[in-house]
């Protein structure tokens, strides 16, 4: 049985099939489940064409993505206190976050991509390359 489990979602629909199996690898224990979203870092500047401040802060991304996290924690009973929103390259932030809290589990959704997205990557499968520990992946179905 896997004592920490580490489910990363991305806040498409399919998320909820995501943390439904990670509940089925904690036996229903939803303590020892924490959801991440993890955020790349944001892009700051200037719009010169417009005259505006286009400056987006880890604050206000942090502000937008939060209450959607905890919808789906209450959804699912897991708690706020394991609701985790880290930033950086969406599989390193996993990584890192993963061995800080000693998982022992990631789970994460796949969307399965062929031909040339599948030769530039995605972040279930960085995740899945670069674990130090077991990784169950999630097939999202694509619409």
């Amino acid at each position: 049985m896997y004592s920490t489990i580490i489910c990363a979602i991305d806040l498409s629909d399919e998320s909820h099939r995501v943390v439904e199996l990670a509940i089925v690898q904690a036996h229903g224990e939803t303590e020892r489940i924490h959801l991440v979203h993890a955020c790349e870092h944001p892009i700051t500047g200037y719009g010169e064409s417009t005259g505006r401040n286009h400056q987006v802060t880890e604050c206000q991304i942090r502000q937008e993505v939060y209450p959607r996290l905890k919808t789906i924690a209450e959804q699912h009973q897991i708690e706020h206190d394991n609701i985790h929103i880290p930033f950086g390259k969406p599989a390193d932030a996993i990584h890192a976050l993963c061995t800080e809290l000693e998982g022992d589990l990631i789970v994460v959704g796949s969307h399965g991509h062929s031909g040339l997205r599948l030769l530039l990557g995605s972040t279930a499968n960085s995740v899945i390359h670069g674990a130090s520990c077991d990784v169950l992946t999630v097939r999202i179905r694509q619409d």
